[in-house]
């Protein structure tokens, strides 16, 4: 069969060679069900960090690395909540890259310690542009840093302790070098210039998805990503990504209406991770047995909750799944609180578009029924 010229031509159109759909890898759960809303009908993200798995210290096997590598896309939250992967992503030949604490319009609060009741407003109004201000706590990732992914070469020329986030100038210089090497390639991606730099900052709460706000912000840039990298399908990329922000609207509206009328009662959790969550529904967060994901609860910090739920302020308090039962169970008996279990990465719930949804409603309803029952 002879080719026509038309023919040839559309043979041989960049369009057409470039119209396979992307591959996408997101780091864990929520981030994977974002992205799996604004890919729908066109492909399927690949999932990283196993259910379950600890997103500080996860140690990656060859084929997951290989994966990585070949990625056309990597979407992720950042070094702060996955320092491993900031590793692996400096020894991966990866096209492109997104640290969704870097992308312009997340609300970001404070981490590292707990947040009274009432300063909700000031951390929700936040801007990314903002965050040299903030304070730069310890997370208490050393060790997960120094102990984690030690099998890949490329580790020891990166990170070869923590303390390599810290932002004195000299380190913060070879920051920037690394990030001129990654935009010479990708002159088109101007808003990845200030996105290592923001994801680094020490002191940030690295638990923002579950914040409604910034899951909608994310949606759309996920969209605006993909469509540069597949242009064929950058209607439906944004058609989905509104359509998701819409649902997001409406469960945001249905867990307010949820959680008003319990709103004032002080409940206590197992560790800051649902300062986002707390502070966007005016939640009275009395604190956290544990405040880092690694660091172990301070006597302090167990006797100043113990004084508080002996006092009659704390009417429930919660752990996490595998995590804080013993210590909850001990503390709620005092003074008979009510206990509950709460899931920030939702560990427990079906993988897919609806994860975060699902992930958002449970929190609300699991919260909303102790506090209804005290």
């Amino acid at each position: 069969m002879t080719l026509t010229r038309t023919t040839m031509a559309l043979c041989l159109s960049p369009t057409l060679l470039m119209a396979e759909t992307p591959k996408v890898v997101t780091d864990f759960a929520p981030i994977h069900s974002l992205a799996a809303q604004v890919m729908d009908g066109v492909g399927e993200p690949e999932l990283l960090l196993p259910q379950g798995g600890d997103p500080h210290g996860f140690q990656m096997r060859p084929s997951q690395m290989r994966s990585l590598s070949d990625a056309d896309l990597l979407i992720w939250v950042g070094p702060a909540l996955t320092p491993w992967l900031e590793r692996a992503v400096e020894g991966a030949s990866l096209g492109h890259s997104m640290a969704l604490l870097s992308e312009a319009g997340t609300v970001l609060r404070e981490g590292g310690h707990d947040h009274d009741h009432g300063d909700h407003e000031s951390h929700e109004d936040e801007m990314h542009e903002d965050h040299d201000d903030h304070e730069h706590d310890d997370h208490g990732h050393d060790d997960h840093d120094k102990d984690d992914h030690a099998d890949h070469d490329h580790e020891g020329d990166a990170h070869d302790d923590h303390d390599d986030h810290d932002h004195d100038h000299e380190e913060h210089d070879d920051h920037a070098d690394h990030d001129d090497e990654k935009h010479d390639a990708h002159d088109d991606h101007d808003h990845e210039e200030d996105h290592d730099h923001v994801a680094h900052v020490e002191g940030v709460d690295e638990h923002a998805w579950l914040s409604p706000l910034n899951a909608q912000v994310w949606l759309e840039a996920i969209a605006e990503e993909l469509s540069e990298l597949d242009p064929a399908n950058a209607e439906r990329y944004h058609e989905n990504a509104h359509a998701a922000q819409e649902k997001i609207a409406a469960l945001d509206a249905r867990i307010k209406a949820r959680l008003e009328p319990v709103h004032e009662k002080g409940f206590v959790l197992f560790h800051d991770a649902f300062g986002y969550f707390t502070d966007h529904y005016d939640l009275n967060n009395l604190g956290s047995i544990r405040e880092g994901d690694s660091a172990p609860p301070s006597a302090a910090q167990l006797a100043e909750i113990s004084e508080r739920v002996k006092g009659g302020e704390v009417s429930c308090i919660f752990s996490e799944p595998a995590q804080g039962e013993s210590q909850v169970l001990d503390l709620a008996k005092t003074a008979g609180a009510g206990t509950g279990v709460l899931d920030p990465s939702a560990s427990m719930i079906e993988i897919g578009p609806m994860l975060y949804e699902n992930l958002m409603w449970s929190t609300a309803e699991t919260i909303a029924t102790c506090l209804e029952g005290k």
